[in-house]
């Protein structure tokens, strides 16, 4: 995922948190705005509470960016996206970590 798809601003993070709709599954949460730019901006979020070690929170967000990247780039409208991870997501197999993540996308990951 290049650079200019990552939400970096604390602005556009206090924005997206403040009038963003919100979304839950099983394993994530998410918070989607529409933007007025012409790309999806991304934030990928696993707090602590998730697990304290650093090797298990980055597997988790290279896994969300990697099935992004391939199922929902280019994307069908440009919003700003923070996708936080749940305790549950780090015991979760692939299968279920993927599956979760498309019934949470809906039919925008149908490729």
């Amino acid at each position: 995922m290049i650079h200019i798809h990552r939400l970096q601003s604390a602005k556009d993070f206090r924005t997206l948190f403040r009038f963003g709709r919100r979304r839950e599954s099983r394993l994530f949460r998410t918070t989607v705005l529409p933007n007025n730019l012409l790309f999806c901006r991304f934030a990928f979020i696993a707090a602590k509470t998730v697990d304290k070690r650093a090797v298990v929170r980055n597997r988790l967000r290279r896994r969300a960016r990697e099935w992004i990247r391939i199922h929902l780039l280019p994307p069908p409208q440009s919003v700003d996206i923070a996708l936080f991870f749940k305790k549950d997501s780090k015991q979760a197999s692939k299968k279920e970590f993927y599956e979760d993540l498309k019934s949470l996308f809906g039919q925008h990951a149908e490729k």
